[in-house]
C-alpha cells in the first residue's frame, strides 16, 4: 500500500525491534500466547501488549484466535517469515565473528532428498567435520515444496537434491551437481528376477513401493510412465526410500525405486536383483538450492564446497 509514491509500511517497519519480531515467530510456533511467553521468560500479559503494540504500529491484525490456538494472519505470516530470515542473518553474522576468532563450528540445516542423504551427505558432512569438529548440523528429510517453504521462512539453510519437475520457485538460486541413478530392485524370488530385460510395460503393470502421492518424487516417476503414453504403476505400499522399504522388498513381489549405496550389500548377497531396464529415465537431477538473497555463514558454505568436491568424486556412482 502507497501514499503519494510513498510505502506507508516503511516508517513502521523501520521502528520494529529485534525483541517483537522474536516474540511473533515464538507465538507462531508454539500456537499460543502463554506457552510462548514461558519460553521467553516474560509475563503473558506482557507479550500480548507487546503483540497489540506491533499492531496498532503496523495498523493491521497479525494474530488472530483460532480454533485450536492463535494463528497468524496473512499480515503476520509475512512478518514472520521476514522474522525468521533476520534472525538467521543475524545467526550467520555471529557465527562469521567466531569464526574470525577461530572457532572451528557453526551449524548447517540442510533439507536433503530421499537419496542424497545414502550417497552424497554423510561423505560431506563427515569431510567438514574434520576441520570443524565442533560442527552442528541438523538434516530435515522432505520433498520439494515443503523444504523451499522452510528454506524461505529461514528454517534451513540449504537444500540437497530433491527439485521440481518445472523450474518455476522464485527467490531462489540452483545448481545442479551431478545426475543419480537409482536402482528398480526386486526380491531374488520375484517373476521379473530371472528376466533378462524388463520394459517399462511390464514396469507399469506390477506392484510397487511407491514415494507417497502427491509428492514431486511420485510425480517425477508418473511422469516417466505417461510420456512413454503408460498409466503409471501403483502401490500397494506408499514408502520414503529407506531401511524399511529395502526390507519390504525383501518380503513381497513389489518393485522399488532405491539409492544403489542403499542396496550394494543385498545385491551383492543375492538377496535383491536389480532390473535389467534399458532406460534413462531413471536418471535425476542432484541440485543444489539456496535463498538468492542474504549471505551463507561459513560453515554454510563449507559444507557446499564440501558437497560439490564429493559429487565431483562419486558423481558417476550416484
Amino acid at each position: 500500500m502507497t501514499r503519494s509514491g510513498v510505502n506507508v509500511f516503511s516508517q513502521p517497519m523501520s521502528r520494529m525491534r529485534l525483541r517483537q519480531l522474536r516474540q511473533l515467530v515464538a507465538v507462531a510456533e508454539d500456537g499460543s500466547i502463554r506457552a510462548a511467553a514461558q519460553r521467553l521468560s516474560m509475563g503473558q500479559p506482557s507479550l500480548s501488549r507487546s503483540l497489540r503494540a506491533m499492531e496498532d504500529q503496523l495498523q493491521v491484525k497479525l494474530l488472530e484466535r483460532g480454533p485450536s490456538g492463535v494463528v497468524l494472519t496473512r499480515f503476520g505470516e509475512i512478518l514472520c517469515n521476514y522474522a525468521r530470515i533476520i534472525d538467521t542473518n543475524l545467526r550467520y553474522a555471529a557465527e562469521e565473528f567466531d569464526d574470525v576468532h577461530g572457532s572451528r563450528g557453526g551449524r548447517v540445516r540442510m533439507g536433503i532428498g530421499p537419496y542424497e542423504g545414502f550417497t552424497i551427505a554423510h561423505r560431506a558432512i563427515g569431510n567438514l567435520i574434520k576441520r570443524r569438529p565442533d560442527l552442528e548440523v541438523v538434516l530435515i528429510e522432505g520433498d520439494y515444496d515443503v523444504l523451499a517453504a522452510r528454506l524461505f521462512g529461514g528454517e534451513i539453510d540449504l537444500i540437497l537434491g530433491p527439485a521440481p519437475i518445472e523450474d518455476v520457485t522464485q527467490g531462489v538460486s540452483w545448481e545442479t551437481l551431478a545426475y543419480s541413478r537409482p536402482v528398480l530392485v526386486v526380491r531374488d524370488g520375484h517373476p521379473f528376477a530371472r528376466e533378462d530385460k524388463v520394459d517399462l510395460a511390464m514396469l507399469a503393470a506390477a506392484d510397487w513401493i511407491l514415494s507417497v502421492e502427491g509428492t514431486n518424487a511420485r510425480a517425477r516417476i508418473n511422469d516417466i510412465f505417461r510420456r512413454h503414453g503408460l498409466e503409471p504403476p501403483t502401490g500397494p505400499i506408499s514408502a520414503y526410500p529407506s531401511m524399511t522399504a529395502l526390507n519390504l522388498v525383501k518380503m513381497m513381489d513389489v518393485v522399488a525405486m532405491l539409492p544403489r549405496k542403499l542396496v550394494e550389500k543385498d545385491r551383492e548377497a543375492g538377496r535383491i536383483r536389480a532390473l535389467p531396464l534399458d532406460s534413462e529415465d531413471f536418471r535425476f537431477p542432484v541440485r543444489l538450492t539456496t535463498r538468492k538473497f542474504g549471505k551463507l555463514s561459513p560453515a554454510c558454505t563449507g559444507l557446499i564446497q564440501e558437497i560439490r568436491t564429493v559429487c565431483s568424486e562419486i558423481g558417476e556412482q550416484l
